[in-house]
């Protein structure tokens, strides 16, 4: 308490090229109902990225393009888990491809589930998905090829191109 100072100001000079990082853009964060706590979770696979309807951005390569496509999918995943005050999800394979971020992984190596609704689209069923969302009470799941192992474990099953039936 003693002690005093005097505080000098002193003006910083970087060239652009100098700065390390820099912010390129805002995301508000999801808020929502979390994967652990969640009654209903709607969860994505690769299969989010297969609507040939979508036109990507131009100047994307063919990668940028798959992501982009993905995402797009997801995001009616994520509005239909809000319209069911639920949780979005995702398989690893979607994680690993980049389409969204880890904190949605359902599985073996993400957050093991047990939602009284889970509903599983362009998911074909991996064991370590699987694993991770079996103790579901009800699971329902949309997939265009009909041999999908995750029709073993759904209680009900829809055939058919997930972009077409989840709007």
């Amino acid at each position: 308490a003693k002690r005093t100072a005097n505080i000098q100001r002193v003006p910083v000079s970087l060239a652009e090229s100098e700065i390390k990082s820099k912010v390129v853009d805002y995301t508000e964060a999801g808020g929502g109902v979390s994967l652990a706590d969640a009654a209903v979770i709607v969860s994505g696979g690769r299969g989010m990225s297969n609507n040939p309807a979508l036109q990507p951005p131009s100047g994307l390569d063919e990668r940028q393009a798959e992501i982009w496509r993905a995402q797009e999918g997801f995001k009616l995943v994520g509005e239909l888990a809000q319209v069911l005050n639920g949780a979005m999800g995702a398989s690893r394979a979607a994680v690993d491809a980049g389409y969204v971020p880890y904190q949605h992984q359902v599985g073996q190596t993400g957050k093991v589930v047990a939602p009284d609704l889970y509903i599983a689209c362009g998911i074909s069923g991996a064991i370590q998905h699987l694993a991770g969302m079996r103790s579901s009470k009800l699971i329902v799941a949309i997939n265009k090829d009909p041999e999908a192992p995750i029709f073993k474990l759904a209680r009900y099953g829809v055939v058919g191109d997930l972009h077409q039936i989840v709007p």
